[in-house]
């Protein structure tokens, strides 16, 4: 009886164990990270940029989409049209591709301010549940950002200058909470990695 009591108790706790959910997997942290810098090393111009993102397999997101990413890019051409400068927006198109799991999204887009163009290549993980953490951040760039600050409760920033390569300006990562951005009206949440450059046009 001793056995035979023993035998069904490892019976059921085995049981229980495969009827126990999965623990969650972690968050493909480098994945992510080397999507972005294989997708965006070429922002210095937006022809080149927009090559090595399909050349990295990323698909272009329709037109007709009313996604997250359209979303927030139609908010952004909208603020553009209400400054009072004279500032041309240039459309560098929008994709979309799903690394380790994510489904991540990536923008591009530029500036032209006449003698002189500022180009941005951004990938979105609106559904990412936490920020990258210092560490992992610090270990993949090989160094510390310039600042790290947290403008807003739930909202965190850490730029790099120079940025993603030497050639360029700035590099971003940053995280916004659920609702952390409702105040300022920008429809933004998650993890966002941003790489940007200048181009100087020839006189």
């Amino acid at each position: 009886m001793l056995a035979s009591g023993l035998l069904i108790g490892l019976f059921a706790l085995a049981a229980a164990q495969d009827e126990a959910p999965p623990a969650e997997n972690p968050y493909p942290v480098r994945e992510v990270l080397a999507a972005f810098a294989t997708a965006c090393s070429g922002i210095e111009s937006l022809a080149v940029a927009k090559a090595s993102v399909i050349a990295a397999g990323w698909q272009a997101i329709p037109a007709d989409d009313k996604g997250a990413l359209r979303q927030l890019v139609d908010y952004g051409k909208a603020k553009l049209a209400e400054s009072d400068g004279e500032a041309k927006l240039l459309d560098g198109g929008e994709y979309r591709m799903t690394v380790a799991g994510r489904e991540l999204s990536l923008a591009l887009s530029g500036v032209d301010l006449g003698e002189m163009q500022s180009h941005g290549c951004r990938v979105y993980d609106f559904a990412a549940p936490a920020p990258i953490s210092a560490e992992d951040l610090e270990g993949w760039a090989a160094r510390k950002p310039g600042s790290s600050t947290d403008p807003l409760p739930g909202f965190t920033k850490n730029v790099w200058n120079p940025g993603l390569k030497p050639g360029h300006m700035e590099m971003e990562v940053s995280y916004a909470a659920p609702g952390a951005l409702a105040a300022t009206g920008i429809p933004l949440t998650g993890l966002v990695l941003t790489a940007t450059a200048v181009e100087f046009r020839k006189k």
